[in-house]
């Protein structure tokens, strides 16, 4: 009973024993074991093998996703490919296009050279050859800049002398009159009936005209004086002077400086006299000139009054007024 092992069966109908021997125990431990650790060895083994399906898995997705980017990534590089031949033809057909234009502007170069007479340098470089005549050009442009700044301060030079004659020299209308009733020159006087010479101007106008000063200058008399009636002297530059007879009023007095447009006496009939009128004289030195040369003489025909008036030393004026001229600007 000692080496023996009882197994009991028990069911609704009763119960059986059944006595095995000890060996017999022993190979059926050892079985069930046996089973137990390959049962064992097999799940861990299953388990194993199912991690590495999924790992395959999912080397097989990145697999997948590695093929497809690589599929796009060929198809992008095809693209770009394709961009690229374009490119590089129209790189082609543009550097065919500036050797063209390299070609024609070597010859335009030759040309310029020419015509500059700096002559082509055939051991120069194109860049080179530009350059040469870009310093042309340069030293050309500064030299034109020169002559116009120069011609600039000639010109107003030229302008400032012509202001200043205007200024100092008796031009323009005194007053605003009707007609000439009387010219410079001989003529039969309205009064004496007798032929005489007129020493100036007359000039009708209404009562009261204003009068004007036709140039800068100093009032030397301003009063009464014999067939002029009242009468006005003035003396300007150069030699110059103004006479006005007949004057009803004076608007400035003897030793008054005016200026050119002032206001200096108005029309009247004083003295010898057959109406309102202006007399109207221009001296130069001692010696009367003919007034209405003078009165159309402005800026627009500077030149008018050389022409027309010989009795006066222009050549000695002109040079007196570019020394005044110089020693201001010094």
């Amino acid at each position: 009973m000692k080496n023996r092992f009882i197994i009991t069966i028990s069911d609704i109908h009763g119960s059986k024993q059944y006595s095995v021997h000890e060996i017999i125990k022993k190979i059926i431990f050892f079985t069930v074991l046996t089973f137990l650790l390959i049962a064992v060895g097999t799940f861990f083994y299953i388990k194993f093998l199912n991690n590495k399906v999924d790992e395959l898995r999912v080397e097989t997705d990145h697999f997948k996703q590695e093929v497809i980017t690589l599929k796009a990534t060929s198809a992008s590089l095809k693209e770009e490919n394709k961009q690229l031949n374009v490119l590089k033809q129209q790189l082609v057909a543009l550097i065919d296009e500036n050797t063209d234009k390299l070609d024609s502007m070597k010859s335009h170069l030759r040309e310029v050279e020419e015509i500059i007479g700096i002559g082509p340098d055939v051991n120069a470089s194109f860049a080179d050859r530009v350059q040469q005549v870009k310093v042309h050009e340069e030293e050309t442009k500064k030299k034109i800049v020169e002559n116009l700044q120069n011609e600039v301060k000639q010109a107003k030079v030229s302008a400032i002398e012509k202001a200043l004659l205007l200024n100092s020299i008796p031009n323009g209308k005194p007053l605003h009159y009707k007609r000439i009733a009387s010219k410079f020159g001989y003529r039969i006087h309205p009064v004496t009936h007798k032929k005489s010479f007129h020493a100036g101007l007359d000039l009708p106008a209404k009562h009261g005209t204003p009068i004007y000063a036709p140039a800068s200058g100093v009032v030397v008399y301003a009063d009464r004086k014999g067939a002029y009636g009242n009468f006005m002297l003035i003396a300007h530059s150069y030699g110059f002077k103004t006479a006005y007879g007949h004057l009803s009023r004076f608007a400035v007095k003897s030793g008054d400086y005016v200026t050119k447009g002032q206001k200096i006496a108005y029309v009247g009939s004083t003295g010898r006299s057959t109406g309102p009128h202006l007399h109207y004289e221009i001296r130069y030195l001692t010696k009367w000139v003919d007034p209405k040369p003078f009165m159309f003489w402005n800026l627009d025909n500077i030149n008018y009054i050389t022409d027309k008036i010989d009795t006066v030393n222009w050549t000695s004026i002109l040079k007196q007024t570019e020394k005044l001229i110089s020693l201001s600007t010094k």
